[in-house]
């Protein structure tokens, strides 16, 4: 099965009628072409890509494809990229045995076994040190995750959605983040529009 996906442009899709979807709010065309988006998604895991400035609502649209999901009963579990101390960044993703570093007091599992059955939301995505992310692929891929300190691989059923406010293209074409990676998780890119291109939005908001 192949699928083509365009690097660019997106497909012209009837706006919602609807003026909110979850706890997304809004009536101006951007939020009710997002809404009809989400609404194509409902039923899907589809591994999705958020883009938008910080403050448009990224961990809400993530909340909202959990929510409409055939995971919606299992864990939605949020890992900040971009909030994770460098020496714990691995420990976070995959987990650790006790005693595998100094501070590792007993054995504790990762973001990915966390979230299993359900979501693992990946926000400022655009953070991940490019060591890390060969090893994010190679989950992504074999569906399975190595604590730091043991030898044994466990099995992971995992959705990722992730989401940034920087061009994660342009980072490819720098070379600063993996194209493998951006193509295995940009499968469906939503776009959200700041509130300055959607003033009809702010009464709505208000109340």
């Amino acid at each position: 099965e192949l699928l083509l996906l365009p690097l660019s442009g997106a497909a012209d899709i009837e706006p919602s009628d609807a003026e909110e979807y979850g706890r997304l709010k809004g009536r101006s065309l951007p939020m009710r072409r997002l809404f009809a988006q989400l609404k194509r998604l409902e039923g899907t895991e589809v591994p999705t890509l958020i883009l938008g400035e910080t403050g448009t609502g990224k961990e809400l649209v993530a909340m909202a494809l959990h929510d409409h999901s055939p995971r919606r009963s299992g864990p939605f579990v949020v890992l900040d990229c971009g909030a994770v101390p460098p020496h714990l960044v691995e420990s976070e993703f995959f987990g650790h045995r006790r005693g595998a570093f100094t501070g590792a007091t007993s054995d504790r599992p990762g973001a990915f076994e966390q979230a299993d059955g359900g979501t693992l939301f990946l926000d400022e995505f655009a953070e991940l040190p490019l060591e890390l992310q060969s090893r994010l692929l190679r989950v992504l891929e074999n569906h399975e995750v190595k604590r730091i300190g043991e030898n044994k691989y466990r099995s992971v059923d995992v959705r990722v959605i992730a989401a940034t406010n920087r061009d994660l293209v342009r980072l490819v074409e720098a070379k600063k983040f993996r194209e493998d990676l951006y193509f295995r998780q940009a499968v469906v890119t939503l776009l959200l529009p700041p509130l300055r291109e959607r003033p009809e939005d702010i009464p709505l908001l208000a109340r």
